[in-house]
């Protein structure tokens, strides 16, 4: 089975604003942001990441995803 690149482009979307609106103020929420990140990872690695990095360079836009509004770490 293989994706279309419209869809993994919608992923990408999904991921990046899902991750760009997170605040990360408990354990729960660090993991989901590890969680997203690393699918982001593995679709990026998956596609090659070329076609996204020459879309962001020409549009302008920051390919690192912005860093949450809080991060806050609790001893294990």
């Amino acid at each position: 089975m293989s994706l279309s690149r419209r869809s993994i482009d919608m992923m990408m979307d999904l991921i990046e604003n899902r991750i760009a609106c997170m605040q990360v103020v408990d354990r729960e929420d660090h993991r989901q942001l590890a969680i997203l990140t690393q699918a982001r990872r593995e679709i990026m690695t998956l596609t090659g990441g070329l076609r996204r990095e020459v879309k962001a360079a020409v549009s302008g836009e920051e390919l690192a995803a912005p860093a949450p509004a809080v991060v806050t770490r609790t001893a294990d």
